[in-house]
């Protein structure tokens, strides 16, 4: 049984999922320009040909960057092509066409990517619009439908309506037919297709009379996405706390979803996700440790090029039997590493280090375990076996920023190597400020500003010391707690 929970403010958006009160998803999203989704009129304002960069100005703070897989880059989807049988010589006609740019040129461009620190949006030239049922694709010349539509019967009647949308619209452009649609009626997908070609023509007519850089179309908020992506059957309960967003969503269901779905608009005084239980599962994100049961717990840690997950045993005992033990508990970290995956919004490379198993059908075990756990998300990826050192590596498609990206900054004294100086360094080096500051100033104190456990320290162990100073440069020293 699962519940949609949504907090909406002025500034952010969070939105939580829950199945039987644990958490399983949650997304947040900030007020920012070049959100990803949206298409611009940009112009190119710097090409690094040795790097077969490009970067746009599409009106953000920074430019955003092509690189050149994103001149025309074939989505990496769960659909099978319907069409064309030389799509790899098709494509390749477009990346030549596409990848002659010039610095000044006017070209249109998708965000696949937000800014991050001190890099611009990613951009694409390969435009996606997705709708509730079919994705539109207008560069991409070929239709295809979702792996995941298993029944050959249902894929063909969706094969069926495809070309009977295109027959009518008359024009050439891509469709990709969503999970969504399975066993919806003909009419509502052809209306969504025509829907969505309209929208097309539209960007179209303000590229043509906009001039650079500006807004072409304005991806749906994360509401709206979120909805469309995690609304199913399991689905019981949507509850909200804002009033318009309330209406909203219920304007939706009506017209778009036609689901009868539970919705709830809360007015309580306690923050909805307070009210509901969920505030501590929600905080427990911005942890790099997270304990598991048993004692088991596992350590999460990000560097520049990858994120590194440790299991620890902790206090888990186990079965008698060792080799048992130790798949347990990699059983166990597995089917939450992936939790912690999916809702913390890692991609990238990921590797995660397991308890040392020495049996090969175990390894083979706790793969498919983690591949079944991962699938529960859409985001594309990809798990290699587990090495005779225990370490499998998994590439994660990255679609959002991460929990930790979105809501911290780098720590300014460690720079984000997560350590600080001990208690007797930070001693150490207020000695040494004593001391030239006992040589440089002329009055006869002396006064240092300190922290107060720091002065405790060295009133208690250094204290010596300092009376030393004092004799030795005939200075009055005061400690004052800062």
């Amino acid at each position: 049984m699962k519940k949609i929970y949504i907090n909406y403010e002025d500034f952010e958006t969070n939105i939580a999922i829950t199945s039987d009160n644990k958490l399983i998803n949650f997304f947040m999203e900030k007020n920012v320009y070049a959100k990803a989704g949206n298409i611009y009129k940009g112009r190119i304002n710097k090409i690094i040909p040795n790097m077969n960069f490009i970067f746009v100005d599409i009106g953000d703070e920074k430019p955003g960057f092509l690189s050149e897989k994103e001149y025309f880059n074939f989505p990496e989807m769960d659909f099978d092509i319907i069409g064309s049988e030389n799509l790899e010589d098709d494509l390749f006609i477009l990346q030549r066409g596409q990848s002659t740019f010039e610095k000044g040129e006017e070209i249109m461009v998708q965000v696949i990517k937000e800014a991050h620190h001190t890099k611009g949006a990613r951009l694409s030239t390969n435009i996606m619009i997705p709708g509730n049922y079919i994705v539109f694709c207008p560069f991409i010349k070929n239709t295809g439908i979702s792996k995941r539509i298993e029944d050959q019967k249902e894929r063909q009647r969706l094969k069926n309506i495809i070309n009977e949308a295109m027959r009518e619209i008359n024009d050439d452009f891509g469709i990709i037919i969503r999970t969504n649609s399975q066993n919806k009626e003909g009419n509502v997908i052809i209306k969504e297709i025509k829907e969505y070609y309209e929208k097309w023509k539209k960007i179209v007519e303000n590229f043509n009379i906009k001039k650079a850089p500006s807004l072409l179309y304005n991806e749906c908020d994360i509401i709206i996405k979120i909805l469309r992506e995690h609304l199913d059957n399991e689905v019981t309960e949507i509850i909200v706390d804002s009033e318009e967003i309330f209406n909203n969503i219920q304007e939706f269901l009506k017209t778009v979803i036609g689901k009868r779905m539970v919705l709830k608009n809360y007015d309580g005084v306690k923050p909805i996700f307070e009210y509901f239980k969920l505030d501590e599962q929600i905080k427990s994100l911005y942890s790099n440790v997270i304990s598991i049961k048993k004692g088991i717990y596992i350590k999460i840690d990000h560097t520049e090029a990858l994120t590194v997950i440790d299991i620890n045993s902790g206090k888990f005992k186990g079965d008698t039997d060792l080799e048992k033990s130790i798949f347990l508990t990699n059983e166990i970290a597995a089917k939450e590493i992936a939790r912690q995956i999916i809702l913390r919004n890692i991609g990238g490379l990921i590797v995660v280090d397991f308890i040392d198993m020495k049996s090969q059908q175990d390894k083979e075990k706790i793969k498919e375990i983690m591949d079944k756990e991962l699938a529960k998300s859409r985001h594309f990826f990809k798990t290699t076996p587990i090495s005779d050192f225990g370490l499998m590596e998994i590439v994660r498609k990255r679609a959002e920023k991460r929990i930790d990206e979105i809501y911290f900054k780098e720590c300014d004294n460690c720079k984000g190597r997560g350590i600080t100086l001990s208690k007797e360094n930070i001693c150490f080096k207020y000695l040494k400020d004593i001391k030239y500051k006992c040589k440089k100033e002329i009055t006869e104190e002396v006064m240092i500003f300190l922290p107060a456990d720091i002065k405790k320290e060295i009133e208690s162990k250094y204290c010596e010391l300092v009376k030393r100073y004092e004799k030795l440069y005939n200075k009055k020293i005061l400690l004052k707690v800062e």
